[in-house]
C-alpha cells in the first residue's frame, strides 16, 4: 500500500513538472524571444548569450543547470534534486520542441504580460511537483533556508541583478517591459505556492453571539470558533466568533448578522489559503446549495 501511494505521488509530481516545463518553454519561445524581452535568473543569462552569440537557450540552460545542481547537491534534499533533474531535462526538450510559435502583439505591453503569466505558472507548478527549474530557483531555496527570505522575493532579487546588465543589450524600453514580466511572474509563483485556496475570515463581536452562531451553522453549515476576549476600556468579557468562509458566503453571513444584531462589530479579512475538511473536501455544489438556502431564509425573514 505504501509503495502504491509513493508511486501515485511520483507520477503526480512528474506530471506537474511536465506541465510546468511546457508552460515555461511556451513563455520563452512564444512571448519572450520573439519580442526581444529579457528574463531573470539563469533564463535571463541564457537569453543574453542568445542575443549576443545566437547560442540556443536550451543548451545553455541545460549545461549551467548541471553546474548549479552540483552545488545544490550539498544543500538540498535528494528528492528535490531528483525532481529538478527531471525538470531540467523536460525544459531543455520542450525548448527545442516548442518552436515556431510567436506572439508579437500590436500593443507591446501584452507580450510581457503573457510571458509573466506562463513563466510564473510554469515555475509554480514545477515547485508544486517538488522540483525546481534549477538555476536561480536553487539559489532562492538556499536563501530561504539560510537567511529566511521567501522564495518569490528571492527570485525577484536575483532577477533584478540579471536584468540590469541585460538592459544594455535589449534596450531600456524592453528592459522596463521585462520588469512587468518579472512582476507578474513573481505574483503567479506566489499564487501557486500559497494561494490556491483563498478564503475570507470573519471576526464577529455581539451580545447575541449564540443566536448568530446557530443561524450561521444551520444556514451556511460552516464551523465556528468562539474565542474569549475582553474589552480594554470596559474590562468586560466578550465572546468573539471566528469563521473561515469562501468569498461567496460573505454576503449571506453579513445579512444573517445584520438581521440578528445590527450593532454587531464585524471585521472581514483575506485568508491566503485554507486546507482541511469543509474547504478542501466540501464540493462546490454543496456550498452553492447551502448559500442559496441561506439567502432564501434571509429573504423570507
Amino acid at each position: 500500500m505504501f509503495k502504491q501511494t509513493m508511486t501515485r505521488h511520483r507520477i503526480r509530481n512528474i506530471g506537474l513538472i511536465c506541465l510546468g516545463s511546457i508552460l515555461y518553454a511556451i513563455s520563452v519561445n512564444m512571448f519572450t524571444v520573439p519580442n526581444d524581452l529579457g528574463e531573470g535568473g539563469l533564463t535571463g543569462f541564457s537569453l543574453i548569450l542568445f542575443y549576443i552569440a545566437s547560442i540556443p537557450p536550451s543548451y545553455t540552460i541545460f549545461i549551467l543547470n548541471i553546474v548549479i545542481l552540483a552545488i545544490g547537491y550539498k544543500f538540498l534534499d535528494k528528492r528535490t534534486l531528483y525532481y529538478t533533474l527531471i525538470a531540467n531535462a523536460f525544459i531543455s526538450v520542450f525548448l527545442i520542441v516548442i518552436q515556431g510559435w510567436e506572439f508579437i502583439p500590436e500593443s507591446k505591453v501584452l507580450a510581457p504580460i503573457g510571458s509573466g503569466i506562463f513563466m510564473g505558472a510554469g515555475i509554480g507548478i514545477i515547485m508544486l511537483g517538488h522540483g525546481t527549474t534549477a538555476g536561480s530557483d536553487i539559489i532562492a531555496k538556499l536563501m530561504q533556508k539560510y537567511i529566511g527570505l521567501n522564495i518569490p522575493a528571492g527570485l525577484l532579487l536575483i532577477d533584478i541583478c540579471i536584468l540590469v546588465p541585460s538592459a544594455f543589450i535589449i534596450g531600456a524600453e524592453n528592459a522596463f517591459l521585462t520588469l512587468i514580466n518579472l512582476y507578474i511572474s513573481n505574483k503567479m509563483i506566489d499564487f501557486f505556492l500559497s494561494g490556491l485556496n483563498p478564503r475570507k475570515s470573519f471576526f464577529i463581536v455581539s451580545n447575541h453571539y449564540m443566536d448568530i452562531a446557530d443561524a450561521i451553522e444551520k444556514q451556511i453549515g460552516r464551523g465556528i470558533t468562539i474565542l474569549d476576549g475582553r474589552g480594554y476600556y470596559t474590562k468586560e468579557k466578550k465572546d468573539i466568533l471566528y469563521i473561515i468562509i469562501s468569498r461567496r458566503e460573505v454576503l449571506p453571513i453579513k445579512r444573517i448578522v445584520e438581521a440578528i444584531d445590527p450593532n454587531a462589530f464585524m471585521t472581514v479579512s483575506q485568508v491566503q489559503e485554507v486546507t482541511g475538511e469543509g474547504f478542501t473536501y466540501l464540493s462546490q455544489e454543496v456550498q452553492a446549495e447551502r448559500i442559496t438556502e441561506a439567502e432564501k431564509t434571509w429573504i423570507d425573514s
